[in-house]
This record gives structure tokens, sequence and C-alpha cells, in this order.
């Protein structure tokens, strides 16, 4: 978390660095102090080059991480199991991170968890039948929606055209164009 801050800090400071230019009319005789932005992003980036070292960060606690997130904690709906600060979901996710430390597949541990728990431990439900309908049924439903507005304004544009336009006869056209053309003249 420190690591993210830093670097907000530091994209902060990159764009206040552009945003702020001194225009040179408005301090007649002086230069501008072009080296101090550069030297404080430099000391911004340095001071935290410490903590970036402390977090090494592996594959396998990234993968522990990142499981803990997908896993919803089945001791307390609602929260991941990442999120939940009870024992025994500190104890699962102790066994996770054994598991995986092991070379345990994140598939075989997700499955076990699912047999075990059941498929409401996933916190993406997408794989499941109920998943597919809770995804589909919202998106067909759109395209449905889209369609028939774009079908309702196709019409109603064919159907204000044709109500608004009334065309000449084309001998009246032609002598008004005649007439106009000759006016010009």
């Amino acid at each position: 978390m420190a690591t993210t801050s830093r670097l907000v800090r530091f994209a902060r400071l990159v764009a206040l660095a552009g945003a702020v230019s001194l225009p040179r009319r408005s301090m007649p005789g002086r230069r501008r102090p072009a080296g101090v932005l550069p030297l404080l992003l430099v000391v911004s980036v340095a001071g935290g080059a410490d903590q970036l070292r402390a977090q090494p960060a592996t594959d396998q606690a990234r993968e522990d991480t990142r499981l803990s997130h997908e896993v919803m904690s089945p001791f307390c709906p609602g929260l991941t199991l990442a999120d939940y600060p009870s024992p025994a979901a500190f104890e699962l996710r102790k066994t996770i991170a054994t598991r995986l430390s092991q070379g345990e597949t994140r598939e075989a541990i997700v499955g076990e968890l699912v047999a075990t728990y059941g498929p409401q431990i996933l916190a993406d439900p997408s794989d499941t039948p109920l998943g597919r309908v809770v995804w589909g049924v919202p998106i067909a439903v759109s395209l449905l929606a889209a369609l028939g507005l774009a079908a309702f304004l196709r019409r109603s544009a064919r159907a204000h055209v044709a109500e608004g336009v009334t065309l000449p006869p084309s001998g009246a056209l032609a002598g008004r164009l005649d007439e106009e053309l000759a006016a010009l003249d």
C-alpha cells in the first residue's frame, strides 16, 4: 500500500509539473528556476526506493492475494476471503498460501473449495449456469432495447420526412428555378 501511495504522489507531482509554468513576462530580469521541479521529483522517488526494496513481491504471494480476493468468505456472506478479518478466514488464507507454495495448482485449490463450500464460494459466478443467466439476461435485454430504439428512430425519421416535404410539380419547379436564376444575373 505504501508503494501505491508513493506512486500516486509521484503521478500528482508529474501532473503538477506539467500544469505549472511561470510566464517569462511576469518575472522580468529574473531567471526561472528550471531545475527545482525535476530535483523535487527525483528526491520524492528516491525517498520511496527503500520501501520498494523492502517489499519483494513473489509470484506465489501475488497468486495467494489474487486467489483470496476471488474467493468469497464461507464464514461471512458478502465479503471476500481477503476482506474478512476472522481467525477462521486467516487460517483458510494460510492454508491456501501453504498449498500454493507446495506447488499445488490454482485450479485444484478452487475446485476443492467449490466442492467443499459450493459454487457460491466464487466471487465471479460467471462459470456456473446461474452465473451465465445472471450475466446473459441483462446483455440480451440491452441489445434488444438498442435494436428496438434504432428501429423506432428509423421509422419516426421516415414518417417525419414523408409528412414535412411536399414537392411542387416538376414543371412549376423548373419555371421557378429559371426565374430565380434570371434574378441573380
